[in-house]
């Protein structure tokens, strides 16, 4: 006898539920989706259009290359835009832009695996470099692929802000972690990782290093979360192998997902410990698909409705 939906899930981390209900995926729509941003011929993300971006505050480059000039294979610049400032009294941070490659190329998934490699490289230093600011509590790294997902260029990049608070959602998961580590003796994503590869049916990889697990309570469609094995609270303590394999398996994941979901947009969102003593925390990777959107149910209960079963997910992302 196989499941019945619909489903009522918990997360395994915080108090937070969702309804695995497959049914609703057959219902009718009139209204299309919006399709993802046009090209646009003079990007200034692209290599040679350095002037119309601020001054980079980092990049990997050719040795003999010059700061804001071509020769660049990542490149972090101030946004333009920014939510937040450092001469703002009352949201105080920092808000980058890490442009992730000289090319043209609208998705991570369309770079070669020695570029997400560098990406990844990328967000280890800047949050080595932005710890050191004292007045800032936490750093989110975050990519919106997609207009559905909330991408304004098109060009290839993620986003890196950090606040002088630690926002209410990354807080509670802190504080769930630091309550399973109290209660049990052992860190909460520890113990899942342990479950997930035990159990297999919604694993997507499990390598030496990396895990990438469909969640059991996953929001949306295909969720995908990618954790090293080892314990570790911030990913800026990645290894070089940890950071191979995680390279590997981001594009993989990615590249799974377009095949299986018809290149949906999706958001990337890297959760690691904020300021101070965050030992009991586990740093992971959140692939967020945005297949189905928010609507009036989520918004009012913060329940959200998941029309693709966990399971099934994995197994399309798997290839079975």
């Amino acid at each position: 006898m196989g499941d019945i939906y619909p489903q009522l899930r918990r997360d395994p981390i915080v108090d937070r539920w969702v309804l695995i209900a497959p049914e609703r995926a057959r219902r009718p729509t009139e209204l299309e989706e919006a399709g993802h941003l046009a090209h646009h011929e003079a990007c200034p993300f692209c290599e040679g259009h350095e002037a119309e971006t601020p001054h980079e505050v980092y990049a990997l480059r050719d040795a003999d290359s010059s700061a804001d000039g071509p020769g660049w294979r990542e490149r972090v610049v101030p946004n333009r835009f920014p939510a937040v400032g450092r001469d703002a009294d009352s949201a105080y941070g920092v808000h980058e832009v890490l442009i992730e490659s000289p090319r043209h190329e609208a998705s991570m998934a369309a770079l070669t695996a020695e570029q997400v490699r560098d990406v990844l490289t990328v967000y280890r230093h800047r949050l080595a470099e932005l710890q050191k600011d004292p007045r800032l509590a936490y750093v989110q790294v975050f990519k919106n692929h997609g207009a559905a997902a909330g991408a304004s260029v098109e060009h290839a990049h993620s986003q890196i802000l950090g606040t002088a608070l630690v926002p209410r959602e990354v807080r509670a998961e802190f504080d769930a972690a630091a309550a399973y580590q109290s209660a049990h003796g052992r860190c909460v994503f520890c113990d899942l990782v342990e479950r997930e590869i035990s159990a297999g049916e919604r694993v997507v990889h499990a390598g030496e290093h990396v895990v990438a697990i469909v969640a059991s309570a996953g929001r949306f469609p295909y969720e995908t979360w990618l954790l090293p094995r080892r314990h570790s609270a911030r990913y800026q303590q990645i290894g070089d192998a940890e950071l191979n394999e995680l390279a590997a398996t981001m594009r993989t994941v990615l590249r799974r997902l377009a095949t299986a979901a018809g290149d949906p947009a999706y958001n990337v969102i890297l959760h690691t410990a904020p300021a101070g003593d965050a030992s009991q925390f586990h740093w992971h990777w959140e692939v967020l698909p945005r297949t189905t959107g928010i609507a009036g149910y989520e918004l009012s209960t913060g329940c959200y409705i998941n029309t693709v079963p966990p399971e099934e997910a994995a197994a399309r992302l798997r290839g079975v």
